[in-house]
């Protein structure tokens, strides 16, 4: 049998070692620092764990299963990697060399077949060299030092184009965009998430990435049962325990409020407010308060929500504002003389689209207003996502599309690298689609006057006062019977 081929590399970084080793363990995300590896996948759900097996695809053209053997938290992983080329085990060690400062060991025996043997033999120094790139592109990724990508006016041109553009929000537009991302190796352990719209779709991937990055999260959900059920879920499949549960039906004002006065007296500052609350309703509907639904739920609530709890952001060092929007607003502009949908027949598509505008005018309004408190407010478009809501409310969009669109997975990334990412917290009143900015209008004539958008806030705001519990009264829709 051949003698083993051993690799032994070690890296100093500027991290914690907790932090370090939060990342590394989540092998599925190799692909950001082993240039050799095309794309890694989480074969089993959850947290890593003893047992925890990973797909790592080469850009050879094979793949590598990985075991966790071992794992000693904080300090040691031990993994078993099959493959039709060769065995291996390898371990990763971290050390802390001071409570900023952590070491990383990397140490791999190889049992590599004849020809590759024989191969190494030859050319003894290219496992070497690839060993060396492989913990050159670790520390680089994880001393996190870079840049939020800028506008490009090649993105602007393709969604100005719609067909490039539409491309984009489909799967294949996610897998090619994410070659070009660089890793995101933050931890979010003691940062506090408040996160909308939790019990499916994209709200429920996001909640599942942040819990799986240590954050301890706020879910809010109108369902209560089904809300506990996936926290509980998340605390056993991510080992993160700090995860509770607030209910409120959004598209109701009293209970924003009420939400908003809770999390008020936790006096628990907020790092990160997702407003990811949606739905599309095909047929004009009102809530028992008066409102429109769409403009309920899309629009007012998140205002009322993001406004009301701006001291609590202000009380954190590096707080961010996501706003999940869509696409649809591309074809809409704001009517602020018409902001419930009362005029001419009602199209829900098209009150969807509206309320997803306002929403980005609100993201560039608060962007704006804050700046000095260094809140980021951004707004992310998750692309064409395969959800349920998706699939009830456009069923004929659905059945032409399902084939191309995105897990909602991949449509939360973008929202979680907003929440995550150092360098996402340096940006703020942008539209984001796979970590990329997009214009925020593609065509002139959806662009509100200054006028327009002051007649919004003005309105949004005397809402607020009229929706506040202790003047709330039943509104009367002004539509014509």
């Amino acid at each position: 049998m051949a003698t083993p081929l051993i690799l032994d590399e070690s890296i100093t970084v500027s991290r914690t070692a907790d932090e370090v080793f939060a990342y590394l363990a989540m092998f599925s995300r190799i692909e950001e620092w082993d240039p050799a590896v095309a794309r890694g996948t989480a074969l089993t759900p959850g947290a890593p764990r003893v047992g925890s097996q990973f797909r790592i695809d080469m850009k050879a053209g094979f793949s590598l299963t990985y075991t966790i053997m071992e794992l000693d938290p904080g300090q040691r992983l031990l993994m078993d990697v099959q493959s039709r080329l060769f065995t291996a085990r390898e371990e990763i060690f971290v050390e802390a060399l001071s409570p900023e400062q952590s070491s990383v060991r990397y140490l791999a025996e190889f049992h590599l077949p004849a020809p590759l043997a024989l191969a190494n033999s030859i050319y003894p120094g290219a496992m070497v060299k690839l060993g060396k790139s492989t913990m050159a592109g670790m520390k680089r990724a994880l001393e996190d030092e870079f840049e939020a990508p800028e506008a490009s006016s090649a993105t602007a041109l393709a969604d100005r184009l719609v067909v490039p553009g539409m491309w984009r929000f489909t799967r294949f537009g996610y897998r090619s965009a994410r070659r070009n991302w660089q890793p995101m190796s933050q931890w979010l352990g003691g940062r506090h998430a408040v996160v909308t719209g939790v019990t499916s779709g994209v709200g429920l991937a996001i909640a599942e990435q942040l819990a799986l990055l240590g954050a301890r999260l706020t879910l809010v959900a109108r369902n209560e049962q089904k809300a506990q059920e996936i926290a509980a879920r998340l605390r056993e499949e991510s080992g993160n325990e700090a995860i509770e549960v607030e209910v409120c039906d959004l598209s109701l004002m009293s209970e924003v409020h009420a939400l908003a006065d809770r999390l008020l007296q936790r006096d628990e500052a907020i790092d990160i407010l997702v407003n990811n609350a949606g739905a599309l309703y095909n047929e004009r509907q009102e809530t028992e308060e008066g409102f429109e639904r769409s403009f309920a739920l899309l629009l007012l609530s998140p205002y009322i929500l993001t406004e009301r709890l701006q001291p609590l952001l202000g009380a954190s060092d590096d707080p961010r504002v996501i706003n999940i929007t869509s696409g649809g607003m591309y074809t809409q502009r704001i009517r602020v003389d018409d902001l419930q949908s009362e005029r001419g027949e009602f199209a829900g598509a098209v009150a969807y689209a509206r309320a997803k505008r306002g929403l980005m005018i609100l993201t560039e309004e608060w962007a704006e207003r804050w700046r000095d408190d260094e809140i980021a407010v951004n707004a992310m478009h998750p692309g064409w996502a395969d959800t349920p809501g998706v699939e009830t409310s456009l069923p004929e969009f659905y059945r032409f599309t399902r084939k191309i669109l995105r897990t909602p997975e991949e449509g939360a990334d973008t929202a979680v690298w907003l929440a995550a990412a150092p360098e996402a917290g340096k940006v703020s009143g942008k539209l984001w689609l796979d970590r990329e900015q997009h214009p925020a209008h593609i065509r002139g004539s959806t662009v509100e006057s200054e006028e327009d958008r002051a007649a919004l806030l003005e309105e949004l705001e005397r809402l607020v006062e009229e929706t506040r519990p202790k003047q709330r009264r039943r509104r009367r829709s002004t539509r014509a019977a």
